[in-house]
């Protein structure tokens, strides 16, 4: 087996495992309200079972996508490989952000649901604030998502070796994602849309890689 096969295909094993992570904590996470009711959320965070381990769940989906999305650059033309790193990194930067929310809510939204539970009150303004701050966070970080994507699309379409479908993969993430940063309030679920529509983009590239003829050397 050639040397280049091995990492490209624990790259993409990385994109789909991490997708995989960051979509199912998505799904199992509760609704909160985001706007100003902290006390109502350290509530739902306290009565949630697994907060913590489904939040450091995302996590690790997040950093085995931030890894796995440089599977792309393999095979890619010298003409390709700038706009791809550029995108990519525009990717990973917006997931960082992304992330740091998750971690705020890993760590100090488990305390202090903790605390709130056991009668700390004056947690709720404290939530509120820490909360909006990873929320806008996010926010941000899908903007950069939904560019990145945007310039994905682009590079797919000119790129005779992929599937168009490709392209529109990445360009319906950059869509969703900006209709959901400019036209949503950071509490609505729908201001992540970059980061959940791209997950489409990253399982196809994945699985192009993972379903491709391994070449054999002697």
């Amino acid at each position: 087996m050639t040397d280049s096969v091995v990492p490209a295909r624990l790259l993409a094993v990385f994109l789909l495992v991490g997708t995989a992570l960051l979509g199912a904590g998505s799904v199992m996470h509760p609704v909160l309200t985001g706007a100003g009711v902290g006390s109502a959320d350290l509530r739902v965070i306290a009565a949630t079972p697994g907060w913590r381990l489904m939040h450091l769940l995302m996590l690790t989906g997040s950093a085995l996508v931030m890894t796995g999305v440089w599977v792309r650059l393999g095979g890619a033309s010298e003409d390709a490989r700038a706009a791809l790193v550029g995108a990519l990194a525009l990717v990973c930067i917006g997931m960082t952000l992304n992330a740091f929310d998750i971690l705020l809510m890993a760590r100090s939204g488990t305390r202090m649901a903790a605390l709130f539970a056991a009668g700390r009150t004056d947690m709720a303004p404290i939530f509120d604030a820490v909360h909006g701050f990873g929320l806008m966070a996010a926010r941000f970080g899908n903007g950069l998502i939904a560019l990145g994507a945007l310039v994905l699309g682009i590079v797919e379409w000119r790129d005779a070796a992929q599937p168009r479908w490709l392209a529109w993969l990445a360009w319906i993430a950059a869509a969703g994602g900006l209709v959901g940063v400019l036209c949503f309030d950071e509490s609505s679920r729908l201001v992540l849309g970059a980061v959940a529509l791209l997950c489409g983009w990253e399982v196809a590239t994945a699985l192009r890689v993972l379903l491709r003829p391994v070449a054999l050397t002697r």
